[in-house]
């Protein structure tokens, strides 16, 4: 005889749905009710089975109630257990059932969020229905659960195995069968199933610690009955041999809040990767890295990480998409289960901090434990010791103190290195720690993750068979090997190198998979082989949202049979419907580019949204501390910032959708009218306006290099991107000279938008608004008339005097110092200066190392003192500029024009010399190898100061007449063709002509090189 809750709530006139509003003290006398009628009745806690009055209704008729079933099942045990002690077996028995209640419940939630075809069948029943689901094989299932009774060898075997037990097993097949019934296909209601018990053993363990006295047989299985562990221990598991004994708290104390945070790591390892079947444990695979002492050794990497002491600080680098904060959310959910109470991990997304006065305020601040919990407690002795996984650096949240705000943190975190007893992973992408480190010799162990080698390529196609099936996993293997992408020289290196990254793998094999990944892929990066992997990276988001989206619409209607399910193409019309709610794609997109331009905007990552608005879970996720709440009781969800927050899924995505939005504004402001006189106009012709539309837009901050490089994409894609383009550079061109004349500062530009970005929590001040639309008007110009091979002069044309501002560019230069991030800025803006009009410009003592200059025509330009340290000078024109003491160290002056400069007490050590026309110029005291001194003199490069000078006043006179009659030395110098107008030795021009001959060269250069444009 068994009990069935449901059925006494109903025969006590009590709606299961009533239960939500009960308290604690209402729930536990319900199930003290419940344990008493089983008392008389002779029943004992086996003849209790909740999993199957759940799993024999329709989830339309029973999803109301799950909860209250299982709160009512705890409030069970904790009776069961007041009368006498309940048996291990008994305990067993109830816990993992409540447990997988809450698993369930936790996966259908996140189902529901996603708009499943599936549940689209299911809620064919209505909740009133009542009637059990007839499905034979569900049943044949359930009756192996319901009477049933597990011996204390099979509960041990459940507590220690969990997931790959007996017991499970036979719940899962159950689940599984549900699944089906209710309308999901069989691949898709086994990955659920299989999402679920990824997060099963963190749902037992919040079961047990909520239960810790009734259950106290079961502690020991999930870590919470471990008495006083010494660093002996700690070295068997791996972790690193330390000097310093650590003892963890005796199992008379189980701190609740932790163990729920605990649990909540391992909980959340059943979140859907994306919008798929499957979470990211099922397509994990090992990752490897090369340490910075290990001279290209790769190692693997979670062995690296196990392998450092406390004594530093170890770092993890890369770049976006290699798999960081995949790494940091696996090794955490790892050292809970099995490393605690040994190591008791803190995960930290460093994106979500508030700098305070003490290192624990600042990392509260973005705990998502309890907010009753102060991490400076469990920091402290009488606690188990902690790994602290701070996960991206580069995310930080901007400051008021600038990078001062960073240093001070990471002082902090040194602070409590040096106590020997904690330990501190952080990562970030490549570079970003290099200057900090430095500054306060921080000790750092770094290890660089390593693009996937053919034994982790191996591996994830493993992977990808198991959770698609082999003809998918297959055909996609196939598609790339034929392709040659596997091999070192591929023809085709840009997607070579994508595969080898764990994100775009995947977001490729997702769409080879339903059939939007062809060989036209390879036609795209042959057409466009000699730009950067933008093209590509445009292609593919593009090819994610007609996926997702089903729009853009391109070409015909397929003939391919679309059938739902997960082992072949279930992007179906009813799937993307669902993903719509009845909205048009276009206005799906329209709201995503407005949240993803907002986001961007606030510098914050994350902003609330109003409510109401659809937002695709593949490009956004909420934040609603989603990771913890399904792990609490009702009563006791936490209430620290209920704030409904939106964030990208992925940073990559981000930067597409940021990219987008910005395309959309600046095509917005080239629309054009006509006016009462039948004229063509922009649309926007009031100069004021146009400017404050760009403060709003552009003055948020300086684009990043990946976002400008997309937004260059995009445009170039545009159907009607010529006039696009020319359009858009006849309305900035006018903005951006009345910006070096700070006009628009003047006019109050930067004061308006100041106020908007406050709003939106942006705490950029007004200098740095107006310097971040300098700098991003100054971008966008220089890659637009690089696209439609046009001069741009940044500082105007020499001979027209009234609008030639020599230091303009000097100024924007100087002006990246006020930003805190100068060092990203930088590079930025120096990748943008090749093909630019330079002529007669002062860029004297300015820090350009590593800028790239290539094509750029830098005659009569004054660059003394400057910094040129690696910068890539191939095919500029430095005719007769002032180049004293300028530092060429290491640069790139391949056939480069430097005839008639002024090189005195230039270092040109490490340079590249070999095809540099060197003509007439001076390297009077030079830094110089001796390799490189034999080829600049036969360059035609003088040594000798006054020899220059002396040629320098030959070559100034107005015709060959006034040569002095000894012209053996000279003659050679007259007669040099292509050779321009000489400078003194300060810098100042001895004659106007050549300046047509510049302007021809502007346009000579894009002619030159076919390749750089495509």
């Amino acid at each position: 005889m068994n009990l069935s809750i449901r059925h006494w709530l109903t025969e006590n006139h009590i709606e299961a749905s009533q239960i939500q509003a009960f308290s604690p003290g209402q729930i536990a006398g319900v199930a003290f009710r419940i344990a008493q009628d089983m008392e008389v009745k002779s029943l004992i806690p086996f003849d209790v089975c909740p999993l199957v009055e759940v799993l024999e209704l329709p989830l339309g008729a029973v999803e109301p109630e799950m909860m209250a079933i299982a709160e009512l099942t705890a409030g069970l045990l904790r009776s069961f257990s007041h009368k006498k002690p309940l048996k291990r077996n008994e305990g067993t028995w109830l816990a993992f059932q409540i447990a997988y209640l809450r698993g369930l419940r936790q996966v259908l939630e996140q189902e529901l969020s996603l708009h499943r075809v599936w549940l689209d069948r299911a809620m064919v029943f209505s909740p009133a229905s009542v009637r059990p689901l007839s499905d034979v094989q569900l049943q044949a299932f359930l009756k192996t659960l319901s009477p049933s009774k597990i011996t204390d060898t099979q509960a041990e075997q459940a507590l220690s195995q969990v997931s790959n037990s007996l017991l499970v097993q036979q719940i899962n097949n159950a689940a599984v069968a549900w699944f089906i019934a209710n309308g999901a296909e069989e691949g898709e209601a086994k990955l659920i199933t299989q999402r679920l018990n990824h997060s099963l053993y963190g749902h037992l363990l919040a079961v047990i610690a909520e239960n810790a006295a009734p259950l106290a047989q079961l502690q020991k299985f999930v870590g919470l009955a471990v008495r006083d562990v010494s660093s002996t221990a700690v070295g068997k598991v791996g972790m690193g041999n330390s000097s310093t004994s650590v003892n963890t708290p005796t199992a008379d104390k189980i701190f609740l809040c932790r163990e729920r945070y605990r649990a909540s790591l391992l909980t959340s390892q059943s979140e859907p990767l994306f919008t798929e079947y499957f979470a990211l444990k099922d397509i994990y695979i090992p990752l490897r890295g090369v340490p910075e002492e290990a001279q290209n050794t790769a190692v693997d990497l979670i062995t690296w990480v196990q392998q450092q002491d406390e004594k530093a600080i170890a770092v993890i680098e890369s770049a976006a998409g290699y798999g960081k904060t995949s790494f940091c959310q696996t090794w955490a959910a790892h050292i809970a289960q099995h490393l605690y109470p040994h190591w008791m991990p803190i995960y930290i997304r460093l994106r979500d901090i508030t700098y305070g006065s003490s290192l624990t305020d600042t990392l509260n601040s973005a705990f998502t434990g309890s907010s009753l919990t102060d991490l400076a407690t469990w920091l402290e002795l009488d606690h188990p010791p902690c790994i602290l996984i701070l996960d991206g650096w580069d995310e930080l949240p901007p400051s008021g103190y600038g990078e001062r705000a960073k240093v001070v943190f990471l002082q902090q975190l040194q602070a409590l290195q040096s106590q020997l007893r904690h330990k501190i992973l952080i990562t970030s992408r490549l570079g970003d720690l290099n200057a900090i480190c430095a500054e306060i010799s921080l000790p750092v162990r770094r290890i660089t993750i390593q693009p996937l080698e053919p034994d982790e390529l191996k591996n994830w196609f493993q992977q990808w068979t198991k959770i698609q099936s082999i003809s998918i996993a297959q055909n996609f293997f196939l598609f790339l090997k034929q392709g040659g992408i596997f091999l070192a020289n591929s023809r085709f290196p840009q997607i070579s190198t994508l595969v080898r990254q764990p994100l775009m793998l995947f977001f490729l094999g997702v769409l080879h998979r339903d059939g939007l990944l062809d060989e036209e892929i390879f036609q795209i990066v042959l057409a466009r082989q000699h730009q950067s992997s933008a093209a590509l990276l445009w292609e593919i988001y593009q090819r994610l949202t007609r996926w997702l989206l089903g729009y853009p619409q391109t070409g015909g209607a397929s003939t391919m049979l679309m059938r739902p399910g997960c082992s072949h193409i279930h992007r179906t019309p009813e799937a993307i419907a669902n993903l719509l709610q009845n909205q048009h794609p276009q206005e799906i997109f329209t709201q995503m580019q407005a949240v993803a331009l907002a986001i961007l905007q606030s510098h914050t990552h994350s902003i609330q949204v109003a409510e109401g608005t659809s937002l695709p879970p593949f490009y956004f996720r909420s934040l609603v501390f989603e990771q913890v709440s399904h792990i609490f009781p009702r009563h006791q969800v936490r209430t620290k910032n209920e704030l409904i927050k939106t964030e990208f899924a992925h940073a990559l995505l981000g930067e597409y959708l940021c990219a987008q939005a910005i395309i959309h504004h600046l095509k917005q402001l080239t629309q054009l009218r006509f006016n009462s006189y039948s004229e063509e106009v922009f649309l926007i012709d009031a100069p004021g306006e146009f400017a404050q539309r760009l403060y709003n837009l552009l003055g948020y901050g300086v684009l990043s290099p990946q976002i400008l490089a997309l937004i260059t994409e995009g445009l170039y894609q545009e159907k009607n991107s010529p006039s696009l383009l020319q359009l858009l550079s006849q309305q900035l061109l006018p903005f951006w000279y009345a910006h070096c004349r700070s006009r628009w500062l003047d006019e109050g530009m930067a004061h308006n938008a100041w106020r908007s970005f406050q709003s939106q929590r942006n705490s950029l001040n007004i200098e740095q608004i107006n310097a971040a639309v300098g700098l991003n008007v100054f971008m966008i110009l220089c890659v637009i008339h690089q696209q439609i091979k046009q001069p741009f002069y940044p500082c105007g044309m020499p001979e027209k005097v009234t609008e030639f501002h020599p230091q303009a560019l000097s100024i924007l230069i100087t002006k990246i110092l006020i930003f805190p991030n100068q060092n990203s800025v930088s590079q930025t803006l120096y990748q943008c200066l090749s093909y630019l009009q330079l002529p007669k410009i002062s860029l004297s003592q300015v820090a350009l190392n590593y800028a790239n200059l290539q094509h750029s025509n830098l005659t009569n330009a004054d660059l003394r003192d400057t910094n040129l340290v690696g910068a890539n000078l191939e095919k500029a024109q430095l005719i007769n500029a002032n180049l004293v003491g300028v530092n060429l160290r290491g640069a790139n002056l391949h056939q480069a024009n430097l005839s008639g400069a002024n090189l005195s007490y230039a270092n040109l050590a490490e340079a590249n010399l070999n095809t540099t026309n060197l003509t007439n110029a001076c390297l009077f005291q030079v830094i110089i190898d001796d390799k490189n001194r034999e080829t600049t003199i036969l360059n035609g490069a003088i040594f000798d100061l006054e020899q220059y000078q002396t040629i320098k006043q030959l070559l100034s006179q107005p015709s060959e007449r006034n040569l002095p009659e000894n012209t053996d030395n000279a003659l050679t110098w007259v007669n040099t063709q292509g050779m321009g107008i000489m400078e003194s030795v300060e810098g100042e021009a001895s004659s106007d002509i050549g300046i047509d001959a510049e302007a021809e060269s502007a346009t000579s250069d894009y002619a030159d090189d076919e390749t750089v444009f495509g």
